[in-house]
């Protein structure tokens, strides 16, 4: 049990970090003034959002975990430590997912709205297409597709015992069977799977709020549609990280098996694919939302070009 607990602490630790270091380089980055004293509580509002979501998690979930082994261990869990171990590393990336987006969504509802004797918002009907980054979105929906059908292959191929493979095979007169683990049978598959699947319709979920949410008064429509981009990228590199990342493992893991019981280039193909899989889910992760936005009249001299700036998350 507590190896498992030991990694799902360290993956948090390393998350702070990554938290900190961004907080860092946001406090250390001139925003684009905003047109409003609305605006600007927007923006205070988006910040802290996406710095919760990204902390809140990293310290919640191992806290949460570590109370889920205690109980899983006294309740007399099944399948030994080592089973329990596998499942809850596997399973870390989309509870953290979940309790990202949930955070989100919370912000969402939480949005500034208009206040003052006198409220006005244009009355605009906005579609999730609207707000969402398209490739990013593609994206998300993409790996989600991926991770069922890996998931559904590797739980239909496994063993009886749902964390196995095994391969049978005459060689010369002798019948052989090979058997190797982990591998994500339906014992690690299914959770994984209603996992990834959650995770995806919570992304979509918190698009809707976002598309949905009170716009920003006194400001410029373009550039309160900006301020929705910048959201829907926030909530959308998240998705991708713990969609991407639990692809990964699970193409790793199950690699690994596959060289055990002499399929060698599949097992290969399926690690190398992983790896890769894994690391350009973290450099989408790491890319900054950009949203672009028209700088104010106030705020152009007569030297500065009508190009719009941007504003980085």
């Amino acid at each position: 049990m507590f190896g498992g607990v030991i990694v799902i602490v360290a993956l948090g630790g390393l998350l702070l970090v990554v938290v900190a270091l961004g907080l860092a380089a946001a406090l250390s980055r001139q925003p684009v003034p905003p047109p409003s004293e609305a605006a600007e509580a927007a923006r205070r509002h988006g910040v802290l959002v996406s710095i919760a979501a990204w902390a809140l998690p990293s310290i919640v979930g191992p806290l949460l975990l570590l109370q889920l082994s205690d109980l899983y261990l006294r309740w007399g869990g099944t399948g030994g430590p080592a089973t329990w171990n596998a499942l809850l590393v596997g399973l870390y990336p989309a509870l953290f997912g979940l309790g990202y987006l949930g955070v989100h969504a919370i912000g969402e509802r939480t949005w500034p709205r208009p206040a003052g004797p006198v409220r006005r918002a244009a009355l605009v009907h906005r579609r999730v297409s609207d707000v969402a980054p398209r490739w990013l979105r593609r994206t998300v929906n993409g790996l989600a597709v991926a991770t069922v059908v890996v998931l559904v292959v590797c739980g239909a191929t496994g063993a009886d015992d749902g964390r196995s493979i095994t391969t049978s095979a005459f060689s010369g007169d002798a019948f052989t069977t090979r058997s190797a683990s982990p591998y994500p049978g339906w014992h690690f598959a299914l959770p994984l799977l209603v996992a990834v699947v959650l995770v995806a319709l919570a992304a979509e979920g918190v698009l809707r709020l976002v598309a949905r949410r009170p716009a920003i008064v006194d400001a410029d429509p373009t550039y309160d549609a900006a301020s929705r981009r910048l959201s829907a990228h926030r909530a959308l590199r998240g998705a991708v990280l713990v969609i991407g990342c639990s692809l990964a493992g699970v193409l790793v893991v199950a690699g690994t098996a596959l060289q055990g019981v002499e399929l060698r280039p599949l097992g290969l193909a399926a690690a190398v694919l992983g790896v890769v899989v894994g690391l350009g889910s973290i450099v989408v992760a790491a890319i900054p939302g950009r949203a672009a936005v028209a700088a104010p009249a106030a705020a152009r001299g007569p030297a500065t070009s009508p190009a719009s700036r941007s504003a980085a998350a």
